[in-house]
């Protein structure tokens, strides 16, 4: 039975390890690139732009900021840490919007890097009172974009936010309700900014 529970929770440890926030963003900006970019070069700029902003100097900045104890450990458990790279993520969120506007990107790729930089300035003014699990958070957001580009087919992804969910809470870094709380805050803020923005970049 102790074994047992080991591997559960090094299985929870993994899960939690390669799931991140960032890989979902540059999972998204990958299906993006893929499906509503119509040359190779707009491809490439939103998978580049997606994994330079989205997914490499996010984990590169955290793992500075561990390097240098101004975050207590990799889960990020003191509420009071995660503002700084949440102000960070808003910034190069920013910055990507801009270059795939100017660019001529997809107005979808456009709107969601705002989506993300909307995500997280509400997620830094729930951070200040309680916290809720960004991991949640992280995965539901493309789920949220799934249902906004296919309706309910893009609802699949929907089981491995649950064995997210679930990581999180045998690691014991959340609880049900930051757990529940963040799934359905990523999902519907991300798809509700989709509606508003896009038709604005049309």
């Amino acid at each position: 039975m102790k074994g047992n529970k080991s591997i559960t929770w090094k299985s929870a440890r993994l899960i939690s390890d390669i799931f991140v926030p960032p890989t979902f963003v540059l999972f998204a900006f990958i299906l993006l690139g893929i499906e509503f970019e119509n040359n190779l070069t707009l491809k490439w700029l939103v998978i580049l732009t997606g994994f330079v902003f989205g997914f490499l100097l996010p984990i590169v900045i955290f793992l500075f900021m561990r390097r240098h104890d101004l975050v207590a450990n990799r889960d990020a458990t003191i509420k009071e840490e995660r503002t700084l790279p949440y102000v960070v993520g808003i910034l190069l969120s920013l910055f990507a919007a801009g270059i795939c506007y100017y660019s001529g990107a997809s107005h979808i790729s456009v709107a969601l890097w705002l989506a993300y930089s909307g995500n997280t300035l509400l997620l830094i003014l729930i951070n200040k009172f309680w916290k809720i699990s960004a991991h949640a958070i992280g995965s539901a957001a493309p789920l949220g974009l799934l249902f906004y580009l296919y309706g309910t087919p893009g609802l699949w992804l929907f089981v491995l936010v649950l064995i997210i969910g679930w990581a999180r809470l045998k690691l014991r870094v959340h609880t049900p309700m930051q757990v529940a709380v963040g799934i359905v805050y990523g999902f519907t803020f991300t798809y509700l900014q989709l509606l508003y923005y896009v038709p604005l970049f049309h």
